[in-house]
């Protein structure tokens, strides 16, 4: 039987569970020593996501994924699903030196235009009629990421 502190009643209906749980030792994080490895299988809280990306980086690495990936590869290496049909292949974005010629500014206008704007692959499309302008700063700030995850040229 539940002790009676350990209660909650609320519009007739007693609570009790959660502060069972808590009382009983439930509810380590996964740091602790409860874990599998100790013999003692305890609950563990789900830790919230970590992330180095900004808010803006974290919604264009969305739109990225949707909409570049098919061609430049999830990570930006250029090795998406129809990379292997393109002539010239998509640019590939973890390549710091070939992101290092490239202003914001012009990222954008390949976007919004497509690649024949700037003197890349005709096969770029544009995304101008597609994504807003905001959505278009929000795809260039997380490819501005790629070059410094690790994944090199």
């Amino acid at each position: 039987m539940i002790a009676r502190d350990r209660m909650l009643v609320v519009s007739g209906w007693i609570l009790a569970f959660p502060l069972f749980f808590l009382a009983a030792g439930g509810g380590q994080a996964s740091g602790d020593s409860d874990g599998p490895a100790s013999g003692r299988s305890g609950f563990v809280l789900p830790r919230k996501h970590e992330t180095s990306l900004t808010r803006e980086e974290r919604r264009g690495k969305g739109l990225y994924e949707y909409y570049c990936a098919l061609c430049h590869g999830k990570t930006g290496n250029a090795d998406g699903f129809n990379s292997y049909n393109l002539n010239p292949p998509p640019a590939k974005h973890t390549d710091t030196t070939l992101m290092a010629t490239l202003s914001d500014a012009q990222i954008q206008k390949i976007i919004r235009e497509g690649g024949a704007s700037m003197g890349r692959s005709p096969q770029m499309p544009p995304w101008g009629n597609v994504l807003t302008e905001r959505e278009i700063a929000d795809i260039t700030a997380f490819i501005r990421t790629l070059p410094s995850s690790g994944a090199g040229p």
